[in-house]
């Protein structure tokens, strides 16, 4: 097991140095790594850190269908499950590395619903953590994302991006931006309500300028 940086606790030595650094770094560095070391000795490294040596065994498969394609729909669905996994040996670096993973194969192959279900576990993971401006941001670069040519989602997930800023502003303080967020839906609610293409597909704000979270 380990604390949220990363670092094994004093109890269990780790199987991977080189992981265990990669892993602090993100995803774009975690996953040239987690390559490199390949499915046999990757599992090894995931069961250490779950001091969970049965764990091997179930990992395994999911990291030889990922050294096989890093991006795609099968990288995406095996990014999940491992994150879900890591989740539940309460791994939180681990779990939030590889929904930052998942993340970003949603994105690249723009799958709206995916892209949601990553940025709800990330969010939720950073909320937890106690920062509840990572929390928005990462609803606030789902927003950004949705906006960009050709992208979709389902509407409700705009609209529950929306709702989760605007609450986290509320908690942080930022009443100002909250009430802002809030504001910034309804143009997007009265959209949806006139069934305008802009509510389902691609930009939507007059403004057009990515947003941003509050300081």
């Amino acid at each position: 097991m380990t604390d949220l940086s990363g670092v094994p606790s004093p109890l269990i030595f780790t199987a991977d140095p080189k992981l265990d650094a990669a892993l602090q770094k993100g995803w774009d560095a975690f996953a040239p790594a987690l390559a490199e070391a390949g499915p046999k000795r990757g599992a090894r490294w995931f069961a250490r850190r779950a001091d969970d040596p049965a764990l091997a065994e179930m990992v395994e498969p999911m990291l030889e269908t990922l050294a096989e394609n890093l991006s795609g729909e099968d990288a995406l669905e095996t990014l999940f499950a491992l994150a879900e996994v890591a989740e539940e040996v309460e791994d939180d670096l681990l779990a939030d590395t590889l929904w930052e993973g998942g993340l970003a194969t949603a994105s690249e192959l723009g799958d709206g619903d995916a892209a949601y279900e990553a940025t709800s576990r990330l969010a939720e993971l950073a909320e937890r953590l106690g920062d509840l401006l990572a929390a928005a941001e990462y609803w606030i670069a789902f927003l950004n994302w949705r906006r960009q040519p050709g992208r979709t989602c389902d509407p409700e997930s705009v609209e529950q991006a929306f709702d989760e800023i605007a609450r986290l502003a509320d908690e942080d303080g930022a009443r100002s931006d909250a009430a802002m967020w809030r504001f910034r839906q309804a143009h997007y609610t009265r959209l949806l309500e006139a069934d305008d293409d802009r509510a389902v597909e691609g930009e939507w704000d007059d403004a057009g300028a990515p947003w941003t979270g509050w300081a």
